[in-house]
């Protein structure tokens, strides 16, 4: 029975030419590199990050030469399989959408490597054609924020009328006061062409020192 299952092994042995293989990697790296942009051109955080972005391209070619090498003999891996469920990874992702760029280049290798094409490029183009879709259409654009004022006393209810005139869905969080100053903090929603035109208004109430603006990923603004 063991030298049934060792012949086995060895006959299901496909080695792959060196041109199949530069046609498989230059797949893959078309296709990371579509991932590449769309993350570029979708990112709507504070800081964009270049580093994570080039290396959604190396784990689609990494993936890619791990499912060849898989694909192509059977014995290995199976041992590849036992030298991977070591393998712990513990690098903090902080937004969410990351996560799903990295399960994306993951999907691109197990499927450029295995030459299943059309699942990859079909895949790819529907993620892309949604993500830009949700990008330009508004729906990423985050709208909500955390205004914080700071002024003398005597102009708190100036600041309140102001406030609630400006914006309809605002919420009192935080008030903080002493002798002479005080601090409110409300949640805010607006766009952001309306920045500009409604910190002038602020500032022009008497006692009114600073006003800014924290979005919910941590943009500060004013």
């Amino acid at each position: 029975m063991k030298n049934v299952l060792l012949k086995y092994l060895e006959m299901n042995q496909n080695q792959l030419s060196v041109f199949e293989v530069i046609n498989v990697l230059v797949i893959a790296l078309a296709l990371s590199l579509v991932v590449y942009m769309t993350y570029k051109y979708t990112y709507s955080g504070v800081m964009y990050n270049k580093k994570f972005n080039v290396s959604l391209v190396m784990i689609t070619c990494v993936t890619t030469m791990v499912m060849i090498v898989i694909g192509t003999n059977i014995a290995l891996s199976l041992g590849m399989v036992g030298a991977l469920s070591i393998v712990r990874f513990r690098t903090a992702i902080k937004d969410p959408r990351d996560t799903t760029y990295i399960f994306w280049t993951i999907a691109i290798g197990l499927c450029v490597g295995t030459m299943n094409y059309t699942i990859a490029l079909i895949g790819s183009a529907v993620l892309c054609a949604v993500l830009m879709a949700f990008r330009f259409g508004g729906t990423l654009d985050n709208d909500r924020y955390i205004m914080i004022i700071r002024s003398t006393r005597k102009s708190e209810e100036d600041i309140m009328k102001m406030v609630f005139k400006t914006f309809k869905g605002s919420h009192l969080r935080s008030k903080h006061s002493d002798k002479e100053k005080i601090e409110l903090i409300y949640q805010v929603k607006m766009k952001n062409n309306l920045m500009e035109s409604f910190l002038d208004e602020f500032y022009k109430i008497d006692g009114v020192s600073a006003v800014n603006l924290v979005s919910q990923n941590g943009e500060s603004i004013g």
